[in-house]
């Protein structure tokens, strides 16, 4: 485990206690669970009940109930997470809904080992925050079968009016989490991928949603 990965443990290990407090939209009304956000960029994946899924750093389990409804307590979901105690929450919530098809990791994308490829891959609200963002998309990447598809929700400050007067609170709000607006993960992404969708006018314009598939040829 890198440093930098040791300190964001630490801290989401905390975080766990109080979860709703690291996603605004839930505070502003919209049931975590049922997010339009991430109902919309797990929509994009096309899962079947007989998908194999890594949702990547997967917390208490957020995205597990929007999986579901796709899979059916199918397929495979892996949940992988650097910290142990959101994943103590996860565990719990795996149990309350009897779901039988989720195995839970405790590590780091990038020091995530699989001989699986996978369907489907999902990252909420991550990117920004893991400590090396390049290393973490080239894993992604290379574990996605051919044709396997990728989404994830991101973070950014807002370019829309009146929102972007709130942009210094979300920095100081995004500072406190550690995490890096600032980096440049879409153009990563174009990189390695052939295609992405994007959708920017998520959340007042403070998420975004990126949606792609790994071709044939790679």
């Amino acid at each position: 485990m890198h440093f930098g990965d040791y300190d964001i443990k630490l801290l989401y290990d905390r975080f766990a206690r109080f979860p709703l407090f690291l996603y605004l939209d839930a505070l502003f009304g919209r049931s975590t669970e049922n997010s339009i956000y991430r109902k919309k960029s797990i929509a994009s994946l096309k899962l079947t009940p007989n998908s194999t899924v890594l949702d990547v750093a997967c917390g208490i389990g957020f995205n597990f109930k929007i999986l579901e409804s796709y899979l059916q307590n199918s397929g495979k979901i892996i949940g992988i997470d650097i910290s142990s105690e959101s994943l103590k929450v996860a565990k719990r919530r795996i149990a309350k809904h009897k779901w039988t098809n989720i195995e839970l990791v405790n590590t780091s994308i990038t020091d995530y080992e699989s001989k699986l490829r996978f369907d489907a891959i999902l990252c909420t609200f991550a990117l920004e925050i893991v400590s090396d963002y390049k290393a973490a998309i080239d894993k992604i990447f290379n574990l996605l079968k051919p044709q396997g598809k990728f989404a994830m929700i991101g973070m950014k400050l807002s370019s829309k009016i009146p929102y972007k007067l709130f942009n210094p609170f979300f920095e100081r709000l995004y500072k406190a989490g550690k995490i890096n607006v600032d980096r440049d993960i879409v153009a990563y992404i174009k990189s390695k991928f052939n295609k992405i969708d994007y959708y920017e006018e998520c959340f007042f314009g403070f998420y975004y949603i990126l949606s792609t598939s790994k071709s044939y040829s790679t």
